[in-house]
């Protein structure tokens, strides 16, 4: 082996959640690509999940085209799923929701940058779950 770096996963990512919303493009594409890789290298099913704050919410189809011919020119098994924000529900409980109805192996997440006292002052989604998450969590910033 040398001097080659090496380490072994005690698991594979078999099934990772990825969050996504409206966003600058450039952030969307850095968040795209983050988990394209990881279904690349793990052979992962990356399932993209938006949460809508209505039945018809506009960005839906925006967004899920986007994702779609992102995840298709990559060749990654991947889906695109809907929840539908409850009632007192935040973006972050329906993630933790969806997680805890499914099993993922890990979920990755966007971050606006916020962090400690902040983070909590501005209802950080990524913070949130990371807490209440059940599974691994990777937090881009």
């Amino acid at each position: 082996m040398g001097d080659e770096p090496f380490y072994e996963l005690a698991y594979k990512f078999r099934r990772i959640l990825v969050p996504v919303s409206p966003m600058n493009p450039a952030r969307l594409r850095e968040l795209l690509n983050v988990a394209i890789d990881f279904g690349e290298r793990y052979g992962a099913d990356i399932v993209f999940l938006y949460v809508a704050s209505s039945e018809n919410d506009p960005a839906v189809d925006q967004l899920r085209k986007s994702v779609e011919e992102f995840a298709s020119r990559k060749g990654v098994k991947h889906s695109f799923k809907v929840r539908k924000m409850g009632e007192g529900e935040t973006v972050a409980s329906e993630i933790v929701k969806e997680l805890s109805e499914n099993t993922y192996d890990m979920v990755i997440l966007l971050s606006r940058g916020y962090y400690g006292a902040s983070a909590l002052l501005y209802n950080s989604t990524s913070i949130a779950v990371a807490l209440a998450a059940n599974t691994s969590v990777l937090i881009l910033r």
